[in-house]
């Protein structure tokens, strides 16, 4: 069983590879970690918001990143804020471009572990749900964003199971995810959805629901 003292020492292992792999947007500083479950992988999610206050805490911008216990993998991130809303987006041989570079860069244990199987742009109307569903956040004064992107749709053959890099506005990445399991039943993922504010704020209301 792990101690305190041992999850201490993977989540400063963790930082360490964040830092060596993910660059954390300016202006943004650490605010929380979790210790969770990536279906059976234990994994940290760190929670980064903006330094000066702005739009802050569940529902509102930030950058987050998932780590696995053992430090040895990024699992996902997510990039809410403004600057990914509106126009400016890439075509889908752009997006496939920059997907590949930050796959890379971020998670090269899966150089040549994954195939593109399709490319799908984020709508504020989306259609084709959710797939082409945006990101909401709200602000201070409660106007409520729509983040979008390109979602690169990724599959991991060795894993049976899913990811995607959905790349934003100059070359920027809005959200990563990986070995992320599908339940066609439901047509939703099955893997939880800790980089996701709107799911966490789903499971409160349930919790809520139940006392």
């Amino acid at each position: 069983m792990l101690q305190n003292r041992d999850i201490e020492a993977q989540k400063d292992q963790a930082l360490r590879l964040i830092a060596s792999r993910v660059v954390v947007p300016a202006g943004y500083e650490f605010k929380s970690v979790l210790l969770l479950s990536h279906d059976l992988t234990p994994v940290f999610v760190f929670r980064y918001e903006r330094a000066d206050g702005k739009n802050a805490s569940l529902g509102g911008e930030h950058f987050s990143v998932s780590v696995d216990l053992e430090a040895t993998k990024i699992m996902g991130i997510m990039h809410v804020a403004e600057l990914h809303c509106g126009p400016g987006l890439p075509n889908d041989e752009e997006a496939k471009e920059t997907a590949r570079a930050f796959l890379a860069k971020v998670a090269p244990d899966l150089e040549g572990k994954y195939e593109i199987k399709w490319v799908l742009s984020l709508k504020e109307n989306p259609k084709k749900l959710p797939h082409e569903s945006p990101f909401p956040f709200v602000d201070d004064a409660g106007q409520e964003y729509l983040i979008t992107g390109v979602r690169v749709k990724l599959f991991f053959e060795h894993l049976n199971s899913w990811g995607w890099v959905i790349v934003g506005r100059e070359g920027g990445v809005v959200s990563f995810e990986r070995e992320v399991t599908w339940s066609a039943m439901m047509n939703r993922r099955s893997t939880p959805a800790w980089l996701h504010d709107v799911y966490i704020n789903e499971l409160l209301e349930d919790l809520q629901g139940i006392q």
